[in-house]
């Protein structure tokens, strides 16, 4: 959503930068390399389009306008971009992910889960272990919800413990413990490849047989970018716990004697018949892609099985969700979810993006041989697991800055040639792109980095002392970057 809708001179400023971007570069700027015309005006949108999307204009209007000045050079019409793009299963997925989310999250299963989760009583008297458990749920609450729920369910159960066992505002344990929320609940938003920024740049990298890994001949999947992500995400929520008392310096003592248990376990840790229902239901529907794998080809009905394709197999859940009626209502409203559940800004910026992307990447324009050719004299002679820790690193340093979906966006655009030739060569490198998308999400130092960084930054615990984070959260950055690499560079050579 746009930070502000009013406009001041800096406001104007931006939008007048990135039209200029838009319509006018292309038109006066000189070809280079073996950049053409055409590649001058791609390079020209997809600069403006990111300068407007991270400058607080929201998605929607950029996204169309990028769609817009794209018909505009004659690369493709507007009948060819919505058919690229609209018509494409990757939206279509997108768009019924966002409905069966819908789902789960107005039944309360995944806050169930959550404190099911953190309210076991083997974690009494372990404030590590339950510190480790607490991050491990807030992970997979924002891969079942949304990270931004994930932080605010986070909250409420932090608070809980402290004003239970006796830690106020400005204890080291209360701001450790929000950023490691924070953090987790974050790179958990990125952890599922159906949905969100991770759709958006699986899809911006993936391209087509014009462009893109599959134009190079490089195959990508969703079920190993999953795999790499579960696993760094669990490494990061390990990582974040262990470091709560060696480096952020907080006192855990008062977690000993405490029934953590019963403090977090309010609001109910049983799942009622609706609950479980769309849980399985959910379940269900990821399980797709990942049974796909060892679906027998030789089956005689892997063909048809294999046309579902993971869009229309949500879309067999959503329905039987709708036809499920407990206690006579059903387990999903579909005219209500339809019109309350879809983010269109996410939508629409897949569609722009694929679009742009598409033209970026178009070797006829001569950008992707040149983009080529600066990241092979940056990077090329760097091992994969050094590439994929300054990714990470770089990707983190970036999304603080800029918004999360800019830093995205930009570093998997620019790295796409690198992934080719990686790719080429044998790694798997599905299982990188979770380390764009989930390093980016990993923002909170700065107000405008991220959806939820504004809620952090404003809780009173963190204005207590606003330069905290500025001491202390640069801490993440280590942490997240040696966790999540381990995981990816692994995933990245076995898988």
């Amino acid at each position: 959503m746009p930070r502000s809708l009013k406009y001041d001179k800096k406001k104007a400023i931006h939008l007048i930068i990135s039209l200029f971007f838009m319509f006018v570069f292309g038109l006066i700027c000189p070809t280079w390399s073996t950049v053409t015309p055409l590649g001058v005006k791609a390079i020209g949108i997809f600069i403006g389009g990111v300068w407007m999307i991270a400058t607080g204009f929201g998605m929607v209007a950029p996204s169309l306008l990028i769609m817009f000045a794209i018909v505009l050079t004659g690369f493709q019409s507007g009948k060819d971009i919505i058919t690229a793009t609209l018509g494409s299963e990757t939206v279509w997925q997108l768009i019924i992910i966002f409905v069966v989310l819908f789902a789960l999250t107005e039944s309360g299963a995944d806050a169930v889960l959550a404190r099911k989760m953190i309210s076991s009583k083997a974690l009494n008297g372990k404030p590590v272990l339950f510190t480790i458990v607490f991050f491990i749920a807030m992970t997979a609450l924002g891969a079942l919800a949304s990270a931004l729920g994930a932080y605010m369910f986070s909250i409420a159960m932090i608070n809980s413990i402290a004003e239970t066992v006796g830690y106020d505002d400005a204890s080291q344990w209360k701001k450790a413990m929000y950023t490691g929320a924070i953090v987790t609940a974050s790179v958990g938003g990125g952890i599922l490849p159906f949905k969100g920024m991770a759709l958006m740049i699986f899809n911006l990298l993936k391209g087509d047989e014009k462009s893109g890994l599959v134009a190079a001949g490089v195959q990508i999947d969703q079920v190993s970018y999953m795999i790499a992500a579960i696993i760094a995400g669990l490494l990061i929520a390990i990582a974040f716990g262990l470091a709560i008392k060696p480096l952020f310096k907080a006192d855990m003592s008062k977690l000993k004697d405490a029934d953590v248990a019963a403090i977090t376990s309010q609001g109910g840790t049983k799942f009622n018949k609706r609950q479980i229902w769309t849980l399985c239901l959910f379940i269900i529907g990821i399980l797709y892609s990942i049974v796909m794998i060892w679906y027998p080809k030789t089956a005689a009905s892997y063909k048809l099985v294999n046309s579902i394709g993971q869009g229309f197999w949500f879309v067999l859940m959503a329905v039987l969700m709708f036809f499920i009626h407990i206690d006579g209502e059903p387990l999903l409203n579909l005219d209500k979810a339809m019109g309350k559940a879809v983010n269109w800004g996410i939508v629409l910026a897949v569609c722009a993006f694929t679009a742009v992307g598409m033209m970026v990447s178009n070797r006829d324009l001569g950008v992707q041989p040149w983009l080529s050719g600066i990241m092979n004299s940056l990077f090329g002679n760097m091992p994969f697991p050094l590439f994929v820790v300054v990714l990470v690193l770089l990707t983190m340093v970036l999304t603080n800055v800029f918004s999360n979906t800019a830093t995205a966006v930009i570093i998997g655009t620019v790295v796409g040639p690198i992934l080719i030739k990686f790719g080429q060569a044998g790694i798997n490198v599905s299982c990188v792109i979770p380390g764009i998308v989930m390093s980016a999400l990993c923002a909170f130092i700065m107000m405008a980095a991220g959806g939820s960084a504004p809620l952090f930054l404003a809780t009173d615990t963190m204005r207590e002392n606003p330069k905290w984070i500025f001491k202390w959260g640069f801490l993440v950055f280590p942490i997240v970057t040696i966790a999540s690499s381990i995981g990816y560079i692994l995933c990245g050579y076995i898988l």
